[in-house]
């Protein structure tokens, strides 16, 4: 009796582990499509009976199917990706300010207040002429104006951008140390807190996009996130990003620890969105505003030197036609002189007082400097150092997209790996679910067969 009896227990045993069994790879399969879920895989262990030579099974947990080299991986492909992408997005606008399709842009403005200079060759006393010429310098100066504009209102965005996704990795690193604490708590219980480390999981992802992320397990068993040199989440504590600017403007990201101290990881952020609005912001913005201030500064100052040479009708010279300061910041500052406002009769066409009101030297000179090397420390002319910034600006945003494209497929083959080992596969589920239902009914056969040599026993033992 007693081994029938232990038969029965064994029967019994079996059927629990494969129920057990059957039910997690439900829970797998109607999470098929739940973002951050992560496989389970039913852990069955032989249970010894004791000293006999028989035992039966148990169903001693559940294993997470998560690979951290994977999960490393993905999270710096994800960085990577969405710091590309931020950059890329950036850049497009810039490319915008200096799209002259459609012969209305800063290009087209600057070579038509070159050439009006010729237009006043011919007839350098004519109102109109005059006047057209002083309409084509302020034409000019609208289009910097905006071009500047743009570009500073886009630093601007950027700014506001920043902040916020530091609030957002303030609240995600909060989110994931609250779910760290409630994680250790059920461990320490002997629990096995799955849903919770998927939760976790997820949150992590969703980080690794917005700055940079390392994550890896203390000897406690807590999660802990590191990235760009410093620590944002240990022992269920987190940190703080904040985002504020220099006294150049640029901006300052830094990380503020709960126990004190803070770590300036401006220069060292290399992943996720933060990275690639710093890049566009304070690098490829600057650069490009800087490039479009000297350009602006050496056009101008040309022409106003050879325009203080000149006489107007008026029978005045020494006159600049355009109020402007240094770089930085000439594009944004510059204006039509005051004395030249409203007054085209004071364009100095003449070389000489002499030659009024029909003399042309000082108009020709200005007509020539559309071909004269007056830009880029006197090597291009204005419309070759145009040129110049609009290729680098080109140059700048194809490579931009091209990188975020890259990343992006990286990021895609990364993720795919990762889901072969932690994503759900409808038809490897449904070959486990056959397995395990087999087993099932093989148990109960079992225990059927136990029952049926237990009765059999007991009607001989009745006679």
């Amino acid at each position: 009796m007693a081994g029938l009896s232990g038969l029965l227990d064994i029967g019994r045993d079996a059927l629990a582990a494969q129920a057990f069994a059957v039910n997690v790879t439900g829970q797998n399969i109607t999470n098929v499509n739940t973002p951050g879920y992560v496989r389970r895989e039913v852990t069955l262990e032989t249970r010894t009976a004791g000293p006999q030579p028989w035992g039966s099974v148990e169903a001693t947990g559940i294993r997470r199917m998560r690979d951290q080299f994977m999960d490393a991986r993905l999270f710096e492909a994800s960085g990577f990706a969405a710091a590309a992408g931020a950059r890329d997005d950036a850049l497009g606008v810039i490319e915008g300010v200096f799209n002259d399709f459609g012969g209305t842009g800063l290009g087209t403005s600057l070579s038509d207040m070159l050439q009006s200079f010729s237009a006043l060759t011919a007839n350098p006393s004519d109102p109109t002429t005059r006047a057209a010429v002083l309409a084509k310098a302020q034409a000019f100066v609208t289009q910097v104006h905006t071009a500047a504009g743009t570009i500073s209102t886009l630093r601007t965005d950027l700014l506001s951008r920043a902040q916020g996704t530091a609030a957002e990795v303030n609240q995600l690193v909060s989110k994931i140390a609250i779910l760290d604490q409630q994680i250790a708590a059920q461990v320490a219980t002997g629990a096995q807190p799955a849903d919770l480390q998927d939760q976790q999981g997820k949150l992590v992802e969703q980080l690794s996009q917005l700055t940079d992320v390392h994550t890896f397990t203390d000897g406690s068993g807590r999660l802990v996130i590191q990235g760009s040199g410093t620590t944002l989440l240990e022992g269920g504590q987190a940190s703080s990003m904040a985002v504020s600017t220099a006294l150049d403007g640029s901006l300052v990201i830094s990380v503020n620890h709960p126990g004190g101290g803070s770590d300036d990881i401006t220069q060292r952020l290399q992943g996720g969105q933060l990275a690639g609005i710093r890049q566009a912001r304070d690098v490829d913005a600057v650069q490009i505003a800087d490039n479009l201030d000297q350009l602006v500064f050496d056009v101008a100052t040309a022409i106003n030197t050879q325009h203080a040479a000149g006489y107007g009708l008026d029978a005045q010279n020494g006159r600049v036609l355009f109020a402007l300061s240094g770089p930085p910041g000439t594009a944004a500052t510059i204006e039509i002189a005051q004395a030249m406002q409203g007054h085209p009769e004071r364009l100095a066409a003449s070389d000489t007082a002499a030659n009024l009101p029909g003399g042309t030297g000082n108009a020709l000179k200005l007509a020539s400097l559309a071909s004269a090397p007056i830009a880029s420390g006197g090597t291009r002319t204005a419309i070759q150092a145009y040129s110049d910034i609009v290729g680098d600006v080109g140059m700048r945003k194809a490579a931009a997209a091209q990188e975020s494209e890259i990343r992006e497929a990286m990021k895609a083959q990364v993720t795919t790996m990762r889901d072969s080992v932690s994503g759900v596969s409808i038809d490897e589920e449904m070959v486990s679910l056959s397995k395990y239902q087999r087993a099932y009914e093989a148990a109960s056969k079992l225990i059927r067969t136990a029952d049926e040599l237990i009765a059999g026993l007991i009607q001989e033992l009745g006679r």
